[in-house]
């Protein structure tokens, strides 16, 4: 048996996602959606019908009246941005509490690498949606290793500091025999996922890999300009640092970096804000 086949056989209990998610997830590669099959599964959930409801009447959509039907607050915002809140909302969830790490931190990051994926996604005529998505999950990974090995996942982070992904994947494999970025794909494979996710999980780290698709060359770059901000690098530090081979193997050359780096900025600052 595999390592990552071992851990997840031998591994209990591991993080789970309610039904009205999974739904979501098997319906990003489905454009037929029943939404009226999703709208009574949300208005199950009193969580996600306060954050759907929450985001409808939100400034962002302008509404003139308070939406307070989960009906009408689904067709305002579209199925997107629905699959995005509720997916969202359902990892996050998933890892209630993990020992060692700073979750408000963890997923700071992951929503603004998201973000900037999101948009490099669109920049490449991708699916915004999984890059999205990908970018989101891509080191819960580590939150695995975390929750099983509490006290080896402490000694890697106080030990190898500023390491870049392949780097510390390389620690975890001498420890642990997998990496995050095996074990995360592994999970998104698990929970139904489309294929190009967990792959963009599993080569984020080596995204010039044969095996590598697209997204995980997106993931790379949002995640690099995240930890980039998140480091208050000088903006010109971080473009200068981005792995120019990659962005010229995605045909990414005449892409505004700078704009990139600052937009990326100001949602840190606005999330911070709203914290």
């Amino acid at each position: 048996m595999y390592p990552v086949e071992r851990f997840f056989t031998t591994t209990t209990p591991l993080p789970s996602i309610p039904g009205v998610v999974q739904s979501l997830i098997c319906s990003l590669s489905d454009e037929d959606v029943e939404l009226g099959v999703l709208i009574k599964q949300i208005a199950r959930d009193p969580s996600l019908s306060a954050r759907v409801l929450r985001l409808a009447n939100s400034s962002h959509y302008g509404v003139s009246r308070k939406i307070g039907a989960i009906d009408d607050a689904v067709t305002l915002i579209g199925l997107n941005a629905l699959r995005t809140l509720v997916i969202a909302s359902g990892i996050t969830a998933a890892f209630k509490t993990v020992p060692g790490v700073d979750l408000d931190h963890f997923w700071r990051h992951a929503t603004l690498s998201a973000q900037i994926a999101r948009k490099l996604g669109r920049s490449m005529q991708c699916n915004a949606e999984f890059a999205y998505t990908a970018a989101l999950m891509h080191r819960i990974g580590q939150l695995l290793i975390s929750l099983a090995y509490p006290s080896t996942a402490r000694e890697i982070a106080e030990e190898n500091r500023d390491l870049s992904v392949n780097e510390l994947a390389a620690i975890e494999r001498e420890h642990l025999g997998f990496d995050h970025c095996e074990l995360g794909a592994e999970m998104a494979r698990r929970w139904q996922f489309p294929a190009v996710i967990h792959n963009a999980m599993r080569w984020y780290g080596r995204p010039l890999a044969a095996e590598a698709c697209p997204y995980a060359g997106i993931v790379h770059l949002a995640a690099h300009i995240a930890f980039g901000i998140e480091a208050h690098t000088y903006d010109r530090d971080i473009v200068a640092s981005l792995n120019w081979p990659l962005i010229e193997h995605l045909v990414l050359e005449q892409h505004d970096w700078f704009e990139e780096v600052e937009l990326a900025r100001n949602n840190e600052q606005q999330m911070l804000a709203a914290a």
